[in-house]
């Protein structure tokens, strides 16, 4: 295969293995093929590289244990539209969106407004983008037993957004408090998220009869005061619970969090549990696990250890935007 041209497709659909940052010299920015010939090349690679999926899936099958995905949500409207909740609301309190990128309607909330600025939303491009991974997903046949979502609004809505690619066999979303991203950066009393009676009448497929390890009470009280590394211990844990729980294999189980978690899950099932990034570092996170960014890992039965999958889910590339981990930065000691 051509070095110089890169493509969303080579490594067998990893989304890991490849690099992020370097180009090719000259490489024009343009995502697709450039002439009729090219498009043919593409073509061809793409059906040899499902063919290779195919074949490996297959192989792995017998000796493959459990499967996790770790899956961050979508964009956040708040990352794209800073002052959102001030300038899309009318003095009557109506939400009138003011670019396309914005949901058309907005969820209701309990403490209006305010409740969004600790809980916003995902916009329509972080919608989308979650419906690609889906998309991805059921192109691979890969299918999600269960899926686990924290209860912030983005999560839920972007795992709303990846299960619409599974008309038939939907599984139902378990809200999981603990799942919820490091709370020293939510000081103040305003954090508020949606009742999982509330998701359920806005639509989204989520179970009712789920207990949770960790209870959002719990979360706003014994953990508000955590420190990083409490943070990343509260996520092993409360991957561990959970995967206690699924103890037969093969079983695709799907997170969806934020990109931190990302980081603490991954780094719990493979046993790094070194290396916690400090409060700057952690801000940064989102920059190595970007907006849409999946892992995957599956379960060696032989020995109960974890390794990551090379062939996870395709990538989703646009220009210079990607949703492509930092590999370097995954695979740090």
């Amino acid at each position: 295969m051509d070095d110089q041209l890169e493509t969303a497709y080579e490594a067998k659909f990893s989304v890991l293995d490849m690099d992020v940052v370097k180009k090719a010299p000259g490489a024009s920015k343009a995502a697709g093929p450039i002439n009729e010939a090219e498009q043919k090349r593409q073509a061809e690679l793409m059906k040899q590289a499902s063919i290779a999926v195919q074949s490996a899936l297959g192989e792995q099958a017998s000796a493959a244990g459990r499967r996790v995905f770790f899956a961050r949500h979508g964009e956040r409207m708040d990352r794209v539209f800073p002052a959102w909740t001030r300038l899309s609301y009318t003095e009557s309190g109506n939400y009138k969106p003011y670019d396309m990128n914005m949901p058309i309607s907005m969820v209701p909330r309990l403490n209006g407004v305010n409740d969004f600025y600790d809980d916003p939303p995902i916009t329509e491009l972080g919608y989308f983008v979650s419906q690609l991974i889906g998309r991805g997903a059921k192109l691979n046949c890969i299918n999600f037993d269960t899926v686990y979502c924290s209860p912030a609004l983005r999560c839920a809505q972007s795992a709303h957004g990846m299960l619409k690619a599974f008309t038939k066999t939907k599984p139902k979303i378990c809200i999981e408090p603990g799942l919820f991203e490091y709370m020293g950066w939510y000081k103040e009393d305003n954090l508020n998220f949606l009742s999982t009676l509330e998701m359920v009448v806005q639509g989204y497929e989520v179970d009712p009869d789920y207990f949770p390890v960790i209870t959002c009470e719990d979360l706003k009280t014994k953990y508000k005061n955590e420190t990083i590394e409490e943070y990343y211990t509260r996520t092993g844990n409360v991957i561990g619970s959970i995967l206690s729980r699924h103890t037969k294999s093969p079983c695709n189980i799907l997170f969806v969090v934020h990109a931190p978690t990302l980081d603490a899950g991954s780094r719990f099932l493979t046993k790094k549990t070194a290396n916690v990034p400090n409060e700057n570092d952690l801000k940064q996170v989102g920059v190595h696990y970007p907006f849409g960014s999946v892992v995957a890992l599956e379960e060696n039965k032989s020995d109960n250890t974890w390794k990551l999958m090379h062939c996870a889910l395709p990538s989703i590339s646009f220009l210079d935007c990607t949703n492509r981990i930092d590999f370097k930065f995954f695979n740090r000691p």
